[in-house]
């Protein structure tokens, strides 16, 4: 008689109580399968904590441009701090590292090729100056990467890789040249700034647009970077009678122009100096008689009342028990931080790419107002007001933009081509000073 094969997959209970091997092993599989998610969940919440989306901070630690660059620096690991205590982004901590370009080009450049090759950063944040961020830029570019700039700059410069929020000068110059005429009825203007790009940009640019509206620019100077020497200065401005001083000196330099300006008797009252480079923070290190009456220009004015304005606590929110920026430069230096984390979070990812395509429209709430990325230019569209300085310190709002100003990177007093023409004579000019040789000596002198 034969026999019917029965499959074991479907072998019935025998009399001995055995269970099929599918009924025995049923548990056993769903065990597995259940440690193996739980498993795996655990693998993926440690590798990532173990795998940081990484900052690159880039600014001088070191050399002339040491102490205008800390600040920032203190400003962005503190918008970083705060991230990461409300938990992150997209679930992973922030690690930063903080390289020191040394205030040399080259040095940055270098310094920008080892945060991405060797850290392997997912942004790149920082450079102050210009000679600094035109260094980065071809770095960036050739390793596709992403630049946040927050410092004011003259512009002529467009990348793909690169985000600027600071100011450009048609955003800073022109609204306040409008506000001079209007309430101070000026039309003799006088620009005194830093023998560097953005002064001589500044100043290419004021001309243009006095002459466009019939006014006059009587007179320039630029001074050597931290140069103290501002005689030449306080005569030049008194020959030349103007209605108005816009001043681009910045630290020290300010402070000795303002005093000299008192000694020589000239009072806010008959010759006020507009301030483009001086931070609040500054001002109240500065003697108030040589700075009472006078004007500061910037994107905002808070002073000390700032870490209680409401808009203020939304952007700078601080648990860490370390003071809030206050200076414009600071703040901008935060915001970048936080406009790149807010690109990070709307595109769902850290991905270099990923974030550059969406930081190009991205917004961000400040206390100045909205700070909106132009997706044309990648330049932020940005703000300005006008203060007076009071004695004690702090500025009275007297005037602002009624919304952000669209950036300009090529103003169109001049065409591309020229503006850029205009750059490279700028720093050939500079090159030229700089390694001018002393004067051949007489025949028969003493050499």
């Amino acid at each position: 008689m034969s026999r019917r094969k029965t499959d074991p997959a479907n072998a019935p209970v025998g009399a001995s109580g055995i269970q099929s091997p599918s009924q025995s092993n049923w548990p056993w599989i769903l065990g597995a399968i259940a440690l193996t998610a739980l498993g795996g969940w655990w693998l993926a919440g440690w590798l990532g904590e173990r795998e940081p989306i990484v900052v690159g901070i880039l600014h001088s630690r070191s050399g002339p441009t040491a102490a205008q660059e800390r600040p920032l620096i203190d400003a962005e690991v503190m918008a970083l701090e705060e991230i990461n205590r409300a938990g992150g982004l997209l679930g992973r901590k922030i690690r930063w590292v903080i390289a020191d370009g040394g205030t040399d080009g080259n040095s940055f450049a270098r310094q920008a090729e080892r945060l991405i090759r060797d850290d392997r950063v997912d942004v790149l944040v920082g450079c102050w100056s210009t000679t600094s961020r035109r260094a980065v830029v071809p770095v960036v570019e050739a390793n596709d990467h992403l630049l946040v700039h927050p410092s004011r700059h003259e512009g002529f410069e467009e990348s793909p890789n690169v985000v600027s929020i600071g100011p450009l000068p048609n955003q800073q110059i022109a609204p306040a040249v409008a506000w001079c005429q209007e309430a101070m009825s000026a039309r003799r203007f006088f620009l005194i700034g830093t023998d560097d790009p953005w002064s001589r940009s500044a100043g290419a640019f004021l001309g243009d647009q006095l002459e466009g509206i019939g006014a006059t620019l009587v007179g320039e100077e630029y001074l050597p970077t931290g140069s103290l020497d501002v005689a030449s200065t306080i005569q030049a401005i008194g020959s030349s009678n103007p209605d108005v001083v816009f001043s681009l000196l910045g630290g020290e330099s300010a402070s000795v122009l303002l005093r000299q300006l008192r000694e020589a008797g000239v009072r806010p009252a008959d010759l006020p100096v507009m301030m483009f480079a001086v931070s609040e923070d500054e001002l109240h290190t500065m003697p108030r008689d040589d700075v009472t009456g006078h004007y500061a220009v910037a994107g905002s004015f808070h002073g000390n009342d700032r870490a209680a304005d409401p808009a203020f606590a939304r952007t700078f929110p601080t648990n860490s028990g370390n003071a809030p920026p206050t200076s414009e430069g600071a703040m901008a230096a935060s915001s970048a931080v936080r406009l790149w984390a807010e690109a990070v979070k709307g595109a769902g990812s850290a991905d270099v790419s990923t974030v550059r395509s969406a930081i190009s429209h991205q917004t961000l709430p400040s206390p100045e107002g909205v700070i909106a990325v132009d997706p044309d230019s990648r330049h932020a569209w940005r703000n300005l007001a006008v203060g007076r300085i009071r004695s004690d310190g702090q500025v009275d709002t007297l005037w602002s933009t009624r919304g952000p100003t669209r950036p300009m990177p090529f103003p169109t007093t001049r065409s591309r081509p020229e503006w850029t023409k205009f750059l490279v004579s700028v720093q050939r000019e500079k090159a030229a000073r700089r390694v001018a040789p002393s004067p051949e000596p007489r025949a028969g002198a003493t050499p």
